[in-house]
């Protein structure tokens, strides 16, 4: 991985959503910069008082003007963004504006006319959290204690407040299509969700929920649903409504203790996701609102197959992966009665872009864990299991198999060796031999880190097509190796900035090289590469239908060969500790509401009904 020189900045650096600039505050100024050239394209001088306040930096959103969606029960819809009622969105999307606020005061500057500047005041409420609106020309704003929302029109200078929002960073959203605003509402004993229409705002329907304590909303790809779901210790309970507020479907089911923590949409629409408490993966169907799949988080791994990498450091504290054998047993964190979070159930769901044919998760009793499904094999593709807690998990916005993954400081070290910890960012692509863990090469970290990708355009020898429920079938899945050409645009390199509150760097991947046996070293510790094989069809008989293939129990199956480990020698240290490349596999430990047969793989259909369980 290539980096750039380091540039000054602080926490709230963000590229900006077409991948085209930098906005960083180098104080007292806020500074442009070309993602292309990284050269300062201009610099607007700030207020030393409010430079050193400012608390958020936020782009105005990138909008296209056509969209595509499966989630009309297959039948691929193409259409303009918006009903053509008014061309107020088209304007205003095609300006790129970024917008700087503290605790009162509010700042916005136009990208292109540097003349153009608008400053709000909230006053009375303050601002608790601030965003753009459905385009650049609207700016809305949460006030403390959830007493408003503010929504600001910057062309005419007007505002709209809302009454009593019950959260004030989530439990909202605009609906894809027509950018209807939908907003979770609680002004005595009962949730409301109310619709507002595009342009003036006014109430255009209100519905009350059957919820004791409704989590949040949000709104399908394609517009037409609305889920919504209830606290974890209501039980297990989410709610679809249509776009008018008709209730289309309740889906709940029993629990034994705590119920639904994360609700995801694929990006597609075909499949609504929820991740439970109790370690499941459960995928609802657009068609009927059904489980059609259910995934399970297991403590002990034996699939063929599947692989898992551990990240291990050597007598240098340099880290990279090595390859674990199976049975592997994963490693958890007990959660007791003294925590103030329970360390329990699936709170990270990410859905790899465009086509949403991958799922990255994190179970946070497995807190250094993350596991990448496939939805085309209906089983774990690979497990990264990391030294540090997992801080975020994040895929590339157009590259469908690059994922980043950042981890937190272990806490236990002296701050030289917390530093070293921070500046680590780990990859991972299924076009790659293996996993790497990049160290970025800034001298000094102070505070704590980010590192966020850049939008870039996919290779151009790479076509994603969208992702339908009716490829979920078992079949290969091998990623092309990508190639790219430095004279097109749309094939530069896959960037990510990397950075703390005094600066940042820009890295740019690089893809492997296409040899079949490189040797290589990590620290001084040889390293065999192997090139990546396609699927044999051995591997599928283990994952065929049930209709064709009786249930086989993987207990006694023939594992998939182990890759070399480069963590043989003395003084090495493993994300699995003990059991990193033990055939021995458990340590005695079962996963807590674990049943016997938790290291098998079953895969039975009943219609579209699908179970997987590893």
């Amino acid at each position: 991985m290539e980096f750039s020189r380091e540039f000054g900045g602080s926490h709230f650096t963000q590229p900006s959503p077409n991948g085209s600039l930098i906005a960083s505050i180098v104080h007292p100024r806020l500074v442009l910069r070309s993602t292309s050239t990284l050269q300062v394209k201009r610099i607007i001088p700030l207020d030393p008082d409010f430079a050193s306040r400012v608390s958020s930096v936020k782009w105005s959103p990138y909008l296209n003007n056509s969209f595509t969606s499966p989630a009309w029960h297959g039948i691929p819809v193409i259409g303009k963004r918006r009903s053509g009622v008014d061309k107020s969105e088209e304007e205003g999307g095609g300006r790129q504006r970024v917008l700087l606020a503290d605790d009162q005061s509010i700042q916005v500057y136009d990208v292109e006319d540097e003349e153009w500047t608008a400053i709000i005041k909230q006053g009375f409420g303050g601002i608790r959290h601030v965003q753009f609106g459905r385009n650049a020309d609207e700016v809305v704003v949460f006030s403390e204690f959830q007493l408003k929302v503010t929504v600001w029109n910057l062309t005419s200078s007007k505002l709209i407040e809302i009454l009593n929002p019950k959260f004030p960073t989530r439990g909202y959203g605009y609906r894809p299509c027509t950018a209807h605003f939908a907003l979770l509402t609680r002004s005595s004993t009962h949730d409301v969700i109310s619709v507002h229409q595009h342009t003036s705002y006014k109430l255009a329907s209100s519905f009350t929920l059957p919820t004791l304590d409704a989590q949040g909303l949000k709104w399908s790809p394609c517009g037409r649903w609305i889920a919504v779901w209830d606290s974890a210790a209501s039980g297990y309970k989410v709610l679809v409504y249509t776009a008018d507020g008709h209730l289309y479907r309740t889906y709940e089911k029993p629990c034994d203790g705590l119920g639904v923590k994360s609700v995801e949409w694929s990006p597609g629409g075909d499949f609504l996701t929820i991740g439970s408490y109790d370690g499941r993966l459960a995928f609802l169907s657009n068609y009927t609102f059904s489980p059609v799949i259910e995934m399970n988080h297991t403590r002990t791994i034996k699939l063929p197959g599947v692989t898992v990498w551990s990240e291990c450091t050597n007598s240098s504290r340099e880290r990279y992966y090595a390859q674990a054998q199976q049975p592997t047993t994963l490693p958890i964190i007990p959660s007791g009665p003294s925590d103030s979070q329970s360390k329990l159930g699936i709170s990270t769901i990410a859905f790899n872009k465009p086509d949403g044919t991958l799922i990255a998760t994190r179970n946070d009793s497995m807190p250094t864990t993350v596991w990448i499904w496939s939805l085309k094999l209906l089983r774990p593709y690979a497990v990264l299991v990391q030294l540090n807690p997992i801080r975020s998990i994040s895929w590339h916005p157009t590259i469908p198999d690059l994922l980043m993954i950042q981890c937190a400081p272990s806490g236990d070290g002296n701050s030289a060796e917390t530093s070293k910890q921070q500046g680590v960012v780990y990859l991972w692509s299924a076009a790659w031999t293996q996993p790497r863990a990049v160290t970025v090469p800034m001298e000094r970290l102070s505070g704590n880190t980010w590192a966020r990708w850049i939008l870039t355009a996919p290779p151009s020898n790479v076509v994603s097509a969208p992702f339908s429920a009716s490829t979920t079938s078992p079949g290969p899945f091998v990623m092309e190796r990508r190639s790219r050409s430095p004279d097109k645009m749309e094939d530069r390199k896959p960037m990510v900035m990397f950075g703390d509150k005094d600066g940042f760097v820009v890295g740019y991947v690089q893809d492997e090289p296409e040899l079949e046996d490189v040797e290589g070293s990590v620290g001084g510790v040889g390293v065999g590469y192997q090139q990546k094989r396609s699927w044999d069809p051995a591997d599928w008989e283990y994952f065929a239908q049930a209709d064709k293939l009786s249930k086989r129990s993987l207990s006694s199956a023939s594992q998939a060969p182990p890759h070399p480990n480069p963590g043989s020698g003395k003084n090495l240290r493993g994300g699995l500790g003990s059991v990193v490349n033990s055939s021995s596999g458990s340590n005695g430990l079962s996963s807590p509401g674990a049943m016997d047969g938790d290291d098998s793989f079953d895969c039975r259909s009943w219609g579209q009904n699908v179970r997987v369980s590893s």
